[in-house]
């Protein structure tokens, strides 16, 4: 039975409906809205009575301060309808959530929460509302979270001063690990000029430099209608919701100018190396070595869905063409942790090599990776390995399951990135027409070997080592993680 829905050109209030489409793959329809402010809301009608709901707004810090780190912690610390210390926390013993956290990746932050209760849903969608347009922003909660300086031995003035915050200690205790080492310099390497040189989380170098105010003015230019993507999802009514966000948030607010777009990375001229080193001391198998290329726009549905097929087919298993020759190369021990393609950034990467490395070893795992794709591009790929894998993504497309967090989030994420970027929602969502068409394609030649051939070609290329320093030992230790960052 078809739920009632509005139509295209439909005015709810503030907000103009611009798109409504079927999504049979998960029994639910995707209502676009768009409010005169220049918010945009994404609401999947679907029967299912886990409520979820989200409020993602892009950011794009302009140095490594972690700023947006510093700003998520800090707006879950008091609002103006909720001037509690933690009304987040607060709300846990209080509420039926079946998720409830907020995200920071390298250009957007997100605060969804789902429940199975109507009254509660408002509840929550009341303190993440006023959380996020109309935090407190204390100073108290900056240094809290922030940083600080304070006595080593508290009460003795004498004593020598020492950095503390919650972000800092977090990140100093993130930073000491190869991988997220690794994704860091990989973001600087290949996207130089961009927001993803800079360590969204925060390096614990430059976190001393965000001052108070710079964190206020960050909330003020990113955390604004216009800048704000609402998501919400199942059995309850839009016009609710719609009604909701209206009261609370878009009546306080004028039209902003949004100035947080990512322009595209330039093209490199040649292939470029760097490296980079982490607190470690095994110098015989603690290195990494990864070989990356930029290879497109994300939000290309068509592009996004064949990187994603190619590199399932190059590196899904033990025995892919591209992992077998790798590991059994005797250089490494595994795949090296940046592996596969990534499309979390504004144009995708797709990335290769090895870790368990010892020292000295970035020209023959850059020779290896080169050489087995040439190999590829010219032998050709198994037809069978690529059917496979495409025969996953029909199926993963059509799996409903709360593994994990519950479906009406997984929803969200999937749909995000190429809504951020200028995509459309329902490319992510629907792969149908992809599929049909890279099927199509793949009947008429060869679709996948032209890919690695221009991958090849490509100067857009860096070859990235990780490579353990005992020096830094001492300097970093890990303290307990936050419980509300990513």
């Amino acid at each position: 039975m078809t739920p009632t829905l509005p139509r295209p050109g439909d005015r709810l209030g503030r907000y103009t409906t611009e798109h409504v489409t079927e999504l049979p793959e998960m029994q639910g329809w995707l209502v676009l809205l768009r409010h005169d402010l220049g918010a945009r809301h994404a609401h999947v009608v679907r029967d299912d009575d886990n409520l979820a709901f989200g409020v993602t707004f892009p950011t794009v810090p302009q140095d490594s301060s972690g700023v947006a780190h510093i700003l998520e912690h800090n707006v879950l610390m008091g609002s103006q309808r909720y001037p509690v210390a933690d009304p987040f926390f607060a709300m846990l013993p209080r509420s039926l959530s079946t998720f409830m956290n907020a995200l920071t990746a390298s250009d957007w932050t997100t605060y969804p929460f789902s429940t199975r209760n109507q009254t509660d849903f408002f509840n929550l969608l009341s303190v993440y509302l006023d959380a996020t347009f109309f935090p407190l922003l204390r100073r108290e909660s900056f240094l809290q979270d922030g940083w600080r300086l304070e006595f080593s031995e508290p009460g003795d003035l004498s004593s020598p001063l020492k950095l503390q915050g919650v972000v800092y200690n977090e990140m100093k205790g993130a930073m000491a690990t190869p991988s997220s080492v690794l994704w860091r310099a990989f973001g600087k390497a290949l996207y130089p000029d961009l927001t993803y040189a800079n360590n969204s989380g925060g390096a614990p170098a430059d976190i001393p430099s965000l001052t108070y105010q710079a964190l206020r003015d960050f909330h003020a230019a990113h955390y604004h209608p216009s800048n704000a993507y609402f998501y919400s999802y199942g059995r309850q009514n839009l016009a609710d919701v719609l009604g909701a966000i209206e009261s609370q948030v878009m009546q306080h607010f004028s039209a902003q100018e949004r100035a947080v777009q990512i322009p595209d990375q330039p093209e490199f001229t040649a292939p470029r190396r760097a490296e980079v080193t982490y607190p470690g001391h095994d110098l015989d198998k603690g290195s990494q070595v990864t070989v990356g290329w930029k290879v497109g726009l994300s939000a290309d549905p068509d592009l996004n869905l064949r990187w994603s097929v190619l590199s399932d087919v190059l590196l899904g298993n033990a025995a892919a063409p591209l992992t077998q020759p790798l590991i059994d190369s005797g250089l490494g021990s595994a795949l090296s942790d940046l592996s596969g393609y990534r499309d979390s950034f504004r144009e995708g990467a797709f990335a290769a090599g090895l870790k368990g490395l010892g020292l000295g070893q970035a020209e023959a795992v850059e020779t290896l990776v080169l050489q087995t794709l040439g190999h590829l591009a010219e032998t050709g790929l198994d037809p069978e390995l690529i059917e496979s894998s495409l025969h996953q993504f029909e199926l993963s497309q059509r799996e409903v399951s709360n593994a994990g967090m519950p479906y009406g989030l997984q929803v969200m994420f999937r749909m995000l990135g190429s809504w951020l970027q200028g995509g459309s929602p329902e490319t992510a969502l629907r792969l149908d027409s992809a599929l049909e068409k890279l099927r199509a394609d793949l009947a008429a030649g060869p679709v996948f070997e032209p890919m690695l051939r221009e991958l090849l070609d490509s100067p857009h290329r860096v070859t990235l080592t990780l490579t353990p320093d005992p020096g830094e030992l001492p300097k970093r230790r890990r303290p307990k993680p936050s419980c509300w960052s990513a």
